[in-house]
C-alpha cells in the first residue's frame, strides 16, 4: 500500500516528465514514480500485484526510464529480501512499516539516475475476495455487513434482479444464505428496498428493517417492513403505512435491545421514531417539534436509551446539520455544522468512538468541498456538546464507517474503486487498496470483534462480496 501523502502518482524528476511505460501491457500495472536525483525519469511497474503491500509477499517491480535501454541496474532495500535480475526485482516484503526500494542505473547511452520508492507494508491483510452469494441473478448493490461478539459475520443484502431481500452468515470459513422477504404466491410479499441492519451483538440476532411495496420502483409507495431471526425461523412484521423514503433501526440496551425505528419521506418534517412494543405492535412517536428537519443518518443508542440522529435543518437562511437525541417525545438538540441547500438529500453513518465520542461521517462528498467525519464530544445538557471536524479524502462517491481498536476505519468508494482508512500512530489517514467494485453501489464495514480485523461487503461483477 502507498500512502497519499508519501507519494503522488506522477511526478518530475530532474525538470523531466516521467512516461508511460504501459503502453505495450494487455492490461493496466500500478505505476510509481520516484524522487531521486539524476538525468532521467525513472518509474517502476508493480507486475501481477493489486491491493495492499503485505508482509512477507514476494512483489514483483520493472525499472522504466523514458525508452532508455539500460547498461546496469543496481537494486537496493531497506528491509526485506531482493532478488533482482537486470530492470527486473523480486521483493519479499518485510513485515508492518515502511519500507523503502532504490535502484541506481546507468543507460546505453551514458545517463545516470537514481530512485527510491517508499511503500507502506501491512502486517494483517483483510481475508481473501469470497462471493457471498455464488447464484445467477444480481445481487449486492445494498449490503450490510455486522459481527456478534463470537465473531460470526452477519450480512443483509439485496437481491437486484427480482428485488427480494436476502441475509447470509459466516462461520469464519463458508457463508450461508436464506431469503427473509419478498414477492411470493400467497404470501403477501412485496418487492423489497433499503435494508438497514441491527445486530444483537450478544445473542447474534439480527434484526432488519426494510421499504416495501409494489408496482413501479420509481414511482412506486413504500411502506415499512420489520424482519427478525429468532430460533432458526424469519418472522416478518408491517410496521407502518406512511410514506417512507428513509430509515434505519437501532436496538435499545435500556429496554432489553427493543428495536426502534427512525423513518421518514423525502420531505422535511415527516421524521417520526417507530418502537416495537410487542409482536406485530408497533408504536410510532412523530417528531411534531422537528417540522422543518429531514432525516439524514443512523440511528444509535446510548446506554441510558437515548436515541441519536443526524438532521438537516432547513427553516432558516443557513440550513445547517443538527445532532438530535431522542426521549421519547423530547428532543434536544446540538448544531454540528451549518451547510448548503443541497444537503437535506445527504446521509452520514453515526458509530460510537472512545468514551462520550460520537463519529459521524458524509456518505459522499465532492471535490475537498467539506469535512467528511465529525468527532462530537457529547455534553450534558446536548447543547453543551463539541465537535472537530476532519477531512477524509479529497473525494469519494460513498462510504461506511465503524469503530475499534481504538480508531476509526472507513470504507470509500470513488467510481469503481474501493479503499479501506485508517488513522496511523500520528493520527494521517492511510488508505489501503482494496481492489474495484460495481458502480453506484454501497459497500459496508464492520470490525470483527475476535481478532480486530475489519472486513467490507460489497458489489463486484454483480455479485455480493467480502473481504
Amino acid at each position: 500500500m502507498l500512502k497519499k501523502r508519501f507519494l503522488p502518482w506522477m511526478l518530475m524528476l530532474s525538470g523531466l516528465p516521467l512516461l508511460s511505460a504501459c503502453d505495450r501491457e494487455p492490461r493496466p500495472v500500478e505505476v510509481i514514480a520516484s524522487h531521486g536525483p539524476g538525468e532521467l525519469a525513472l518509474l517502476i511497474e508493480r507486475e501481477g500485484g493489486a491491493g495492499p503491500y503485505v508482509g512477507g509477499t514476494p512483489e514483483r517491480f520493472r525499472i522504466v526510464a523514458s525508452g532508455e535501454a539500460f547498461k546496469s541496474v543496481r537494486w537496493s532495500t531497506t528491509a526485506g529480501v531482493i532478488e533482482s535480475d537486470a530492470e527486473h526485482v523480486t521483493w519479499t516484503l518485510p513485515s508492518a512499516g515502511t519500507a523503502s526500494l532504490s535502484v541506481s542505473v546507468e543507460t546505453e547511452s551514458g545517463k545516470t539516475a537514481e530512485g527510491a520508492f517508499h511503500f507502506s507494508v501491512v502486517a494483517s491483510p483483510l481475508a481473501t475476495s469470497t462471493v457471498i452469494d455464488p447464484g445467477p441473478d444480481v445481487t449486492g448493490s445494498i449490503c450490510e455487513l455486522a459481527f456478534d461478539d463470537a465473531g460470526k459475520g452477519h450480512v443483509v443484502y439485496t437481491n437486484d434482479t427480482h428485488n427480494t431481500l436476502w441475509y447470509a452468515s459466516w462461520n469464519g470459513t463458508t457463508w450461508t444464505t436464506e431469503q427473509i422477504d419478498g414477492p411470493g404466491f400467497n404470501t403477501g410479499g412485496m418487492f423489497i428496498s433499503k435494508p438497514a441492519l441491527a445486530l444483537d451483538a450478544a445473542t447474534g440476532t439480527p434484526h432488519v428493517a426494510y421499504l416495501k411495496s409494489t408496482g413501479p420502483v420509481s414511482v412506486a409507495t413504500f411502506r415499512v417492513g420489520y424482519a427478525a431471526r429468532v430460533n432458526g425461523a424469519w418472522t416478518r412484521e408491517a410496521v407502518d403505512v406512511a410514506p417512507t423514503t428513509r430509515l434505519g433501526i437501532a436496538l435499545n440496551p435500556a429496554q432489553g435491545q427493543q428495536p426502534s425505528i427512525v423513518a421518514a419521506s423525502s420531505t422535511s418534517g415527516t421524521l417520526r421514531v417507530i418502537t416495537r412494543a410487542a409482536t406485530n405492535t408497533w408504536v410510532a412517536t412523530p417528531l411534531t417539534t422537528l417540522t422543518a428537519s429531514y432525516l439524514t443518518g443512523d440511528p444509535v443508542f446510548d446506554a441510558t436509551g437515548g436515541l441519536y440522529v443526524m438532521t438537516n435543518q432547513v427553516a432558516t437562511s443557513t440550513p445547517a446539520n443538527y445532532l438530535r437525541v431522542i426521549r421519547g417525545s423530547v428532543v434536544d438538540s446540538f448544531k454540528v455544522r451549518d451547510t448548503g441547500t443541497g444537503f437535506s438529500s445527504s446521509w452520514s453513518s453515526l458509530v460510537w468512538g472512545q468514551g462520550q465520542h460520537l463519529l459521524v461521517q458524509a456518505n459522499s462528498i465532492t471535490e475537498g468541498d467539506r469535512a467528511a467525519m465529525d468527532d462530537i464530544t457529547v455534553g450534558t445538557p446536548v447543547s453543551a456538546s463539541t465537535v472537530s471536524s476532519s477531512p477524509v479524502d479529497y473525494r469519494y462517491q460513498t462510504s461506511d464507517l465503524a469503530y475499534g481498536g481504538g480508531k476509526p476505519v472507513s470504507v470509500l468508494r470513488n467510481g469503481t474503486a474501493m479503499e479501506l482508512t485508517t488513522p496511523d500512530a500520528q493520527g494521517f489517514w492511510t488508505y489501503t487498496q482494496l481492489g474495484t467494485v460495481d458502480e453506484a453501489t454501497r459497500p459496508s464495514v464492520a470490525i470483527r470483534p475476535t481478532d480486530g480485523t475489519p472486513h467490507v461487503c460489497y458489489q463486484q461483477d454483480g455479485k455480493v462480496s467480502f473481504q
